[in-house]
Parts: structure tokens; C-alpha cells; sequence
């Protein structure tokens, strides 16, 4: 009597093709992830850019005053502003310097040091708009390897991409 199926060499085969097969396509799948989360930190970035000095000037705000009502500072008004999501972006408060920063989803950890007022900050004393990609940083909260979200962001901009952006008025136009 013949019996059809597959022989134990024919499956140990076919398990060995898969497990190649896995160990290919899982670290192109976590860089491909990785990749996607920096496109969209790099387009909540250039919306912020964008949306602040026009929110300044359509609702004729004084950066170098006190917050608008309603947020407790600079920083939370530019995630409004921006309509970041409060999961992948928090504020920051470094003396007279409010900012946003990036969260690398993967180790919970912000993608700055605690030193520095976030990677789109705004300097209260002069009312000027900074974005410096060189703020954002891995050292803190483990290791390179632990917070890939911040190293590639970092590795996405080129040196010299700062930005800086007056929003205070010099009185010149008034409502």
C-alpha cells in the first residue's frame, strides 16, 4: 500500500527555506517601520513650520509674551498648532525656551536630552521660530540601537539645515 505525503527531509527543508526566508524579511520590515515613523516626524516637523508663523499672524499673537490662554506654555501651543499627536510628540521647557520634541515610539524615550528646549523651539526673549535637527539626540535613554527613531531622523537632515524663523512683530502692522 503507497501512502501520499510529504517525507521529514522534504518538511525539514521547507522549515530551513522559511526560517531564511524570516530572518531576511523581519530586519527589512523594522527598517521599513523605522523609515515610515522618521517620514512622518519630518512632516509633523515641516507642518509646525508652517502652521506657527501663520497662527502668529492670523490671530496677531506676541511670541514674546506670555502663553496664549489655555495652554500652560509655548510648547503645548505648538503641538495644537500643528495638530501633532501628543503619542509621538511632547513639549519641553528649558528657561526662556519652549519647544516640541519627537517620542521614538519603540523605547517610550524623548529623541533630545533634557538640556534642550526640543528639535522646533521657540525663544520667548527674541520671539524668533528655531528649528536645530542638531538637538536631537541618542544619548540619553540607552543606546544608539535602542532608540532608532531619533538616530534616523538625526541622519536625515543634512548639516546647516537650521532654521530660524522672526515671529515678533516690530510694530509696524497693527489690527
Amino acid at each position: 500500500m503507497k501512502r501520499s505525503g510529504f517525507s521529514m527531509i522534504e518538511l525539514v527543508f521547507v522549515i530551513v527555506i522559511l526560517g531564511v526566508l524570516a530572518a531576511v524579511a523581519v530586519p527589512r520590515f523594522v527598517t521599513t517601520r523605522t523609515d515610515a515613523q522618521v517620514a512622518m516626524a519630518r512632516s509633523d516637523i515641516a507642518s509646525v513650520m508652517k502652521a506657527i508663523p501663520a497662527r502668529i499672524f492670523a490671530e496677531n499673537i506676541d511670541p514674546t509674551q506670555s502663553t496664549p490662554t489655555g495652554f500652560s506654555n509655548w510648547g503645548e501651543w505648538m503641538i495644537d498648532t500643528g495638530g501633532l499627536d501628543r503619542g509621538r510628540w511632547s513639549a519641553m521647557m528649558i528657561g526662556n525656551q519652549s519647544g516640541i520634541a519627537p517620542i521614538d515610539i519603540s523605547s517610550g524615550t524623548l529623541c533630545v536630552s533634557q538640556n534642550q528646549p526640543g528639535v522646533v523651539y521657540l525663544n520667548v526673549a527674541s520671539g524668533n521660530l528655531h528649528f536645530n535637527p542638531a538637538t536631537i539626540s541618542n544619548a540619553t535613554g540607552g543606546t544608539v540601537q535602542s532608540k532608532p527613531l531619533c538616530n534616523a531622523l538625526k541622519a536625515s537632515y543634512p548639516s546647516g539645515s537650521n532654521r530660524i524663523i522672526p515671529l515678533a512683530t516690530t510694530g509696524a502692522v497693527k489690527f
